[in-house]
């Protein structure tokens, strides 16, 4: 190991050459059907990187151990649990670091990569996450970078290393989540180890939250497991999924048509399955009540197409609606209050969130057992739990032949009915809890880090009140609280 690692550290820099505490680099972007462009800028324990492909923008921003994201949508979330240990794996790579520490590096095989011989280390940095560094059996420098993510590995590959005044650089890189048609490629253009720099690139990020002048409070629809709200975009009312499980805004083909929106790309959905057919387009302003979201970008497909004729809705309001404001929900009254984060104190327990992935993630205990779980107003059932952790947990619910289909984005994926004893959430425990163990080996049900999803019919006892800029859940009983108790 320690050879291996002499080897990296003198094939990627001139000896005496010391190390780089501030670059500029900067080059293009392409995939998925879109192109775009890449900044990044390091001094010191200072970092930041913008990025957009088509019209989304992202930029990230790190000062020492702290790191925050901010989308086109005009969230800004500090990044708390996976993405902030996994960042600081990332850095420990990037910097060479994890060459000088081998104690935090394990051996696993020898494999090919690209055709050529590579040696497989799993690294971990101090609180960070394992990830799986590939050398160059040949040359020494990093081939690949492996990790899990979501269902699956995603791998960033390395290529054209070149040199800059002493240090090696990879100049042309590509990012896959395994289907290589929406692989995203990067290759720089520029390198400078000596640039001079503002310090005002690495300004503290600042949210846009919703316009509106005061909370207010608006009716909800609530049929068939599920809450719906009005919205008006240019001048049009359409029904709307409201939904803390998805991570965009969905705008359905048929009303970006009649928007005369121009969407573009050809991205993956992954939901019941992995999906194409997804693109993104502009969207000037969307209002909900008198609060106005402006200047977002919307994801749009075939929703009825996409959901197996399941879901024939004109969109769903997901994690840029919630982000942008504090959102009070009460099913048994049928109605949701809105206004600006501050604009109103909420009410009710409140239980931490993780945001890094965009969705409110929370933690459980599954008949005792602790668990992290998405919060999911758009998901009907009143708990989901992954094959993965049921598995992991063997016992955690009685299996059952009761098999089902479960639906989502990408059409409907495999499942069985069962029962969990006791689920608490915060303080509260609800017994007796109609589970479904999702079956899937792929797509958003197989996601390698959640144990499930708390859904609606159990958020249904409660008001919620989502809190996203401060990463806060509050909950009240509702007027139809049953905890289950009574049930067979």
């Amino acid at each position: 190991m320690r050879d291996l690692l002499a080897r990296y550290l003198a094939a990627v820099a001139d000896p005496g050459s010391g190390d780089v505490t501030r670059f500029e680099t900067f080059g293009t972007l392409a995939g998925a059907g879109l192109n775009g462009a890449f900044h990044t800028w390091l001094q010191g324990e200072r970092e930041r990187t913008d990025q957009n492909l088509g019209p989304r923008f992202e930029r990230t921003l790190r000062v020492g151990d702290r790191e925050w994201f901010a989308g086109s949508d005009g969230d800004v979330r500090e990044f708390t649990g996976l993405l902030l240990r996994r960042a600081r794996t990332e850095r420990f790579i990037d910097s060479g670091d994890f060459a000088k520490h081998p104690e935090r590096c394990e051996l696993r095989e020898r494999t090919i990569v690209a055709g050529r011989q590579a040696f497989a280390i799993d690294v971990s940095a101090e609180r960070g996450e394992v990830e799986t560094v590939y050398l160059d059996r040949a040359t020494g420098l990093i081939d690949r970078v492996a990790y899990d993510d979501d269902d699956g590995r995603a791998t960033i590959d390395f290529s054209d290393w070149r040199d800059v005044e002493g240090h090696r650089f990879p100049f042309h890189v590509v990012a896959s989540d395994g289907d290589h048609a929406y692989d995203t490629v990067q290759q720089t253009t520029l390198v400078d180890v000596h640039p001079a720099i503002d310090p005002a690139v690495f300004a503290p990020l600042v949210p846009r939250y919703i316009d509106m002048a005061a909370p207010e409070t608006v009716p909800l629809d609530v049929r068939d497991g599920h809450l719906f709200v009005t919205v008006r975009i240019a001048g049009r009312s359409y029904v709307f999924l409201v939904d803390s499980g998805a991570q965009n805004v969905v705008i359905d083909k048929r009303v970006a048509a009649q928007l005369g929106l121009s969407p573009v790309g050809a991205l993956e959905a992954s939901g019941a399955t992995r999906t194409g057919g997804l693109q993104i387009a502009p969207v000037a302003e969307l209002d909900v009540g008198t609060g106005r979201m402006r200047d977002f970008v919307a994801t749009t497909i075939d929703l009825a197409a996409s959901t197996g004729g399941a879901f024939h809705i004109d969109g769903i309001l997901g994690f840029p609606f919630f982000a942008s404001a504090l959102v009070k929900l009460d099913p048994a009254h049928r109605t949701m209050t809105l206004g600006p984060p501050g604009s109103f104190a909420p009410s009710g327990e409140m239980v931490p969130l993780e945001i890094d992935r965009a969705f409110p993630e929370a933690d459980v205990r599954l008949a005792g057992t602790p668990g992290h779980v998405i919060v999911d107003t758009g998901d009907a059932a009143e708990l989901l739990l992954y094959r993965r952790f049921v598995d992991k947990h063997a016992g955690i619910v009685p299996y059952s032949q009761n098999g089902r289909n479960s639906y989502g984005i990408g059409g409907t994926t495999p499942s069985y009915r069962s029962s969990l004893d006791r689920l608490a959430l915060g303080s509260f425990t609800l017994y007796h809890v109609e589970t479904d163990v999702m079956l899937a080996r792929s797509g958003a049900f197989a996601d390698r880090f959640d144990a499930g999803n708390v859904g609606f019919g159990i958020l249904r006892n409660f008001v919620t009140t989502f809190d996203l800029a401060h990463a806060a859940l509050y909950l009240e009983r509702g007027a139809d609280f049953d905890d289950g108790r009574s049930r067979l």
